[in-house]
């Protein structure tokens, strides 16, 4: 309580020295018009660039933010240009695998754990949706979901260090229509050293994603498992090959929780922004009976050089 206090009044500290510097500004620049109206003018002159200029980051911030680049902007901060480092040189590298934010390159088994971590932290951003109610039904309408969150110790993501495959995984919950698959699922969420992750806190963030063997599972309104063989890093040229099976999802959609329209700016060499040279391809399913388990979902996702996941747009499989 006594920190938030403290914010506050820190906050309020802030507004009124700006407001004092305001009038203080406007005061002086009015004393020196009444005695040098042609000083005034180059005066008025000058603060108005620096308005237009303070303006035009304001809307290129904005601009970042929002969709439909919103995502794109969002992975390039993560392997931003260093201040000493040319633009000619940081494409160079950024197109031959080189992540600058660790100063190294990574090989495919280096890059798989980091894209772990990165796919498991888009979950978990996926949930925080959940639980701020900013989920729509198939009418456009918000879900409140949050109540749900709470009550059924829901929308979570479970790393488990279990040797299953999604094969075996899917033996393992299978359950005859109108059983309960949650049964099963709780088995495996209750496992030793089971960790659930519900914000990006220490316990996340500290976590290094290293064992060689685990299982995920996103909980939210239902429940997608990630057995420990359901990823993979692919190279350019490996995705080259199978791409033409896939679709890319970039659209704005009325259902779901990424429902805004994501993009990828056109005309670019993705390759020089560091992103594009690997991709994760993913293999998960849905529990449920035997009919919702047959069917397996395969998702590619762009990285950037540091094994970062581009959230949104991704590929999924035609069918």
């Amino acid at each position: 309580m006594l920190v938030i206090i403290l914010i506050i009044v820190g906050i309020v500290l802030i507004d009124l020295i700006l407001i004092f510097c305001l009038v203080w500004v406007i005061d002086k620049i009015w004393t020196e018009a009444k005695v040098n109206p042609k000083k005034t003018k180059y005066i008025i002159s000058f603060l108005f660039i620096i308005l237009i200029i303070a303006g035009g980051f304001g809307i290129k911030k904005l601009f970042y933010e929002r969709s439909p680049y919103h995502f794109w902007y969002d992975i390039l901060k993560k392997n931003s240009i260093p201040f000493n480092i040319s633009q000619e040189e940081f494409e160079k590298k950024n197109r031959e695998g080189y992540c600058w934010r660790d100063r190294r390159y990574y090989t495919k088994k280096e890059l798989w754990h980091k894209a772990m971590k990165s796919l498991t932290e888009r979950m978990i951003f996926e949930n925080s949706l959940f639980w701020n109610d900013d989920v729509l039904d198939a009418n456009g309408v918000k879900r409140w979901t949050s109540s749900d969150c709470k009550s059924q110790n829901n929308c979570r993501v479970w790393r488990i260090p279990l040797n299953l495959n999604n094969q075996e995984l899917k033996k393992h919950i299978e359950v005859e229509e109108g059983e309960n698959y949650m049964e099963k699922i709780e088995e495996l969420i209750n496992t030793d050293k089971a960790q659930s992750y519900v914000t990006l806190d220490q316990n996340f963030i500290n976590d290094d994603f290293k064992l060689e063997n685990f299982i995920l599972i996103q909980s939210n309104s239902g429940a997608e498992i990630y057995g420990n063989n359901c990823c993979s890093i692919l190279s350019k040229s490996e995705w080259s090959m199978i791409s033409k099976n896939y679709i890319l999802d970039s659209t704005k959609s009325d259902i779901g929780t990424f429902v805004e329209e994501a993009k990828i700016p056109e005309k670019i060499n993705i390759n020089s922004w560091g992103v594009g040279n690997f991709y994760l391809s993913t293999n998960y399913f849905i529990a449920g009976n035997k009919k919702t388990l047959s069917k397996n979902r395969n998702n590619v996702f762009y990285l950037n050089n540091c094994g970062d996941v581009l959230y949104k747009p991704f590929y999924f499989k035609k069918y």
